[in-house]
């Protein structure tokens, strides 16, 4: 029997914290309808700048602190958008206080702590999301329907880079807030690469730099897969790179330009697809934020028929990629002078 959609359901929702992808996240729910979405309170540590946020997106509840927001049963579901090293807290919060929780990736600094997530959310029968937002573009939709139908043949090779200057932005100068290249754009590349080879990577090995804060600036990753299957990973904070990932497979190649938030899927010179963005009330701060609005239907879409995310697996896939980041960011890596080193490891999937 096909999944049946409750379309009178209006979905409820809290924001956790007052920063940028707040801001974004807030004018990207505006471009979709009125009566599926309901933006209920937001709540942060600065209540001044709470009431900015909520003045300015007619948000009629502003709580200082996130206690209120938990307890708060008008809503259905948050929208974590905390500092990464709040990610864990905030979200643990909120399951514990019955809601349904979209959390800002990565969804917490170890495997452990996502492990732990994830299983309160199974617990408590509650839908929980790593807003791996790339995950729900339709770039990606056609690039899988493209790759499962053999349009690649076999693919032996990913190469992406991702780099940006955002050493501006205060928390990612900073070790103690989970700043660095790493987290804020290495996740986005291996998720992609996650995305294409399903299987986790058999051995590791990176490279990059330290700033003097001991935050990681840069970082430059070859991965090994079974089957002769391999990657090349590079990011950096303080230098803007093609920004491109190239899946290389035995009957040709795709080009994903600003692969993170793609809007147009080029398979050769002469066969590009393109996706147009809806445009927001307010302006964006992020490149392509609009797209936010993808993630936020697939809470919409999971919730009125009762059930998790279809696209974006959190068993499977945040389990993954928590290990990954566990082992690159947490235990690893080899600190020796402004040089990083990572030893190979072993992954699997439960």
């Amino acid at each position: 029997m096909p999944d049946q959609t409750n379309m009178d359901f209006q979905l409820k929702w809290g924001v956790a914290g007052v920063g940028m992808i707040a801001h974004d996240f807030l004018t990207a729910l505006g471009t979709l309808p009125a009566d599926q979405h309901k933006v209920v309170a937001v709540a942060g540590k600065d209540l001044e700048r709470v009431h900015r946020l909520a003045t300015l997106h007619k948000i009629n509840t502003a709580y200082e602190g996130y206690e209120s927001l938990a307890r708060d049963d008008s809503i259905d579901i948050v929208f974590v958008s905390v500092l990464n090293l709040q990610h864990y807290e905030i979200t643990k919060l909120m399951l514990e206080n019955g809601k349904h929780v979209l959390c800002e990736k990565p969804m917490g600094m170890t495997y452990k702590q996502t492990k732990s997530l994830v299983d309160l959310a199974r617990e408590r029968k509650l839908f929980l999301l790593e807003g791996m937002w790339s995950r729900f573009f339709p770039a990606y939709d056609a690039l899988d329907q493209h790759i499962s139908s053999g349009g690649l043949g076999d693919i032996y090779h990913i190469s992406i880079q991702f780099g940006v200057e955002i050493n501006d932005i205060e928390r990612n100068l900073m070790k103690d807030l989970g700043g660095g290249a790493v987290l804020d754009l290495g996740i986005y590349m291996l998720q992609l690469v996650q995305f294409i080879y399903k299987d986790p990577p058999t051995d590791i090995v990176c490279t990059g730099h330290l700033s003097k804060s001991g935050v990681d600036e840069s970082i430059s990753c070859a991965l090994k897969y079974k089957d002769g299957r391999t990657a090349t990973l590079s990011a950096h904070t303080r230098a803007n790179m093609t920004n491109k990932a190239e899946i290389v497979g035995t009957k040709g190649a795709i080009t994903l330009d600003y692969f993170w938030c793609p809007t147009v899927l080029q398979i050769s010179a002469a066969n590009n697809t393109e996706w147009s963005l809806p445009k927001g009330k307010y302006k964006f701060h992020f490149h392509n934020s609009a797209g936010l609005s993808y993630e936020i239907q697939e809470c919409w879409d999971c919730l009125s028929k009762g059930k998790v995310s279809q696209k974006y697996y959190y068993n499977r896939y945040t389990h993954c990629q928590a290990k990954i980041n566990t082992n690159s960011f947490t235990y690893n890596f080899i600190f020796k002078t402004s040089r990083l080193t990572m030893t190979s490891f072993n992954l699997f999937l439960k």
